[in-house]
């Protein structure tokens, strides 16, 4: 079961890999960044829980908490490229505070309920996500770590 949510969960990569990465529209963004150990580039493909329009703004969270190896290589050095949809750039991050995350999840709460309901389930079953932690969705994404990309303009 763990293997085939991961393949999944993995297949806006692929159509990253082959140029395709637009039909995911501002949904997904693949996210270079740099190796905090190794300084070597990485590509990972995330799911935007809002993307705002007029700033351009995505707003990704880590569902592995902050032991996710994107996060803690951002954590070190600024991420180095954002490509969502058709629009590729060198992004400005910022952390979100606890209660913008907790604001972020509700506004994904609200505009997607499926897709928050499964939320639970996907990170159960990737092996993020103990019993203990909250099943409701708003409380369980707003108590994840969020990052903010939008181009450097």
């Amino acid at each position: 079961m763990r293997r085939a949510v991961r393949g999944i969960v993995r297949a806006p990569a692929w159509l990253y890999r082959h140029h395709l990465g637009w039909l995911g529209g501002r949904r997904f963004l693949l996210l270079t960044h740099r190796g905090r150990k190794t300084g070597q580039l990485y590509e990972t493909v995330l799911e935007a829980i809002h993307h705002d329009r007029v700033t351009r703004e995505s707003i990704v969270l880590s569902g592995p908490g902050t032991a996710g190896h994107w996060y803690r290589n951002i954590r070190a050095a600024p991420a180095v490229r954002v490509q969502t949809g058709r629009l590729s750039y060198q992004p400005h991050q910022r952390f979100l505070t606890p209660d913008e995350a907790r604001v972020a999840a509700s506004r994904f709460v609200r505009a997607h309920p499926w897709d928050a309901r499964l939320v639970p389930w996907i990170l159960r079953r990737l092996g993020w996500l103990d019993d203990t932690a909250p099943c409701d969705p708003a409380e369980l994404l707003g108590s994840l770590p969020m990052v903010a990309f939008r181009p450097n303009d």
